[in-house]
């Protein structure tokens, strides 16, 4: 593949596991895992989570074909267990991160616990929604092909996670922004942005040592596994709970919603997406299945067509099994089609028919990163799909 590279500056962003929004997903996917795993392969999903103060709101509907795996869902379970991964509620050394588990109070009045009605599950094989999804791949292999801004965050968030497990100190909430300049095969960081919530009796310099460490760590990484990123800290433009204060955060500082960010779930800003969340559905939805499919086609047609970028983007139609067209930047992705699914029992088939792969979705859920993430059940498949068929 040749060294070329779309972007000369691009940016990225990512907020951790327990930014509320995050929660929110988390939650609304280990509903996911849990109804499509125990209720069986058809069962419908499609539930939207709202978060506020100690409150969690969970509406829409879960259904399967005996309503018992519905109904059995405990709600409190799933939310405590979100939660508490994040890092809300007592910390080893006593000290709370609000809420406190005990205190959150879950309100399920809008949301519908039943059974698939009769021929239900017969036409689960057509779309129940419109729907445009959105694959992409950049020629980028050290990043997985995902663009360099976006997996840099990423890499960054997951060394302040490792760094701040003292939560006696450090707060579940953190958000990561990251500017990136290229030039082909080498590329930097020039600005990191970062927010992380602390104890109100923080030592200020703390926050700055942590940054500092994670940088430091990726860069010996970077060294080991000759990745071409420089990161030259004093010529980075670095901003560090810039509003200042960060103590209140979470739920007791903002609302979340599952959904929101999808920018993120996927390529990052650089990118355009359909607009269909992938959390809260069930991967017979367009929403779930289709993006996966889309990435697949993109990536195949990036590394066939010695490429820099390809986006794919499918058109779903309420009442159809198949997607009603396909659009690549590159015109290229469409004569690849022919040995790719088409229609959604096939997406699922390829993807999500294995019931342990459905069981991860609940774990999975709770790392909160979708596109691109090596250890994501959907990339693994998608890579082992492209070396059986290099291997053909």
């Amino acid at each position: 593949m040749q060294h070329n590279y779309p972007f000369t500056k691009e940016y990225g962003e990512v907020v951790s596991p327990g930014h509320p929004d995050k929660l929110a997903d988390a939650i609304a996917d280990n509903i996911v895992g849990s109804i499509t795993t125990y209720g069986g392969p058809l069962s419908l999903v499609g539930v939207e989570v709202a978060i506020s103060l100690n409150r969690v709101f969970v509406t829409g509907r879960i259904a399967s074909k005996h309503d018992r795996a519905s109904r059995m869902l405990n709600l409190k379970v799933v939310t405590d267990k979100v939660y508490e991964n994040a890092g809300y509620g007592k910390s080893p050394n006593g000290y709370i991160w609000s809420p406190a588990l005990d205190k959150i109070k879950i309100d399920d009045s809008g949301l519908i616990r039943d059974s698939l009605w009769n021929g239900e599950d017969d036409i689960r094989q057509l779309s129940d929604d419109q729907s445009i999804t959105v694959g992409y791949a950049v020629n980028s292999p050290e990043t997985n092909y995902i663009p360099r801004a976006q997996w840099l965050a990423w890499q960054l968030l997951q060394e302040i996670q490792l760094l701040t497990q003292d939560r006696d100190i450090f707060g579940p909430d953190a958000k990561i922004m990251t500017e990136v300049e290229n030039n082909n095969d080498k590329w930097s960081l020039t600005r990191l942005v970062c927010s992380m919530q602390h104890n109100p009796n923080i030592d200020w310099s703390d926050l700055s040592s942590v940054v500092y460490q994670a940088l430091d760590h990726l860069t010996a990484r970077f060294l080991r596994e000759s990745i071409s990123c420089e990161i030259d800290v004093p010529n980075i433009d670095l901003i560090i709970n810039g509003h200042g204060d960060f103590s209140t955060g979470g739920p007791m500082g903002d609302n979340g919603l599952s959904g929101k960010k999808l920018v993120m779930d996927a390529y990052g800003p650089m990118i355009p997406i359909g607009g269909g969340a992938y959390s809260g559905k069930d991967p017979h939805k367009v929403d779930r299945v289709g993006p996966v499919l889309a990435r697949e086609l993109a990536l195949k047609s990036l590394i066939e067509n010695n490429l820099s970028q390809e986006t794919v983007s499918l058109t779903w139609a309420p009442g159809h099994s198949e997607y009603t067209s396909l659009i690549s930047t590159s015109g290229k992705a469409k004569v690849l089609t022919n040995s790719y699914p088409k229609n959604i029992n096939q997406c699922f088939s390829r993807y999500f028919s294995d019931e342990n792969l459905r069981k991860q979705l609940k774990e999975f859920a709770l790392k909160g990163w979708y596109s691109g993430r090596l250890d994501a059940p959907w990339e693994k498949i998608i890579k082992h799909q492209l070396k059986k068929e290099e291997k053909q």
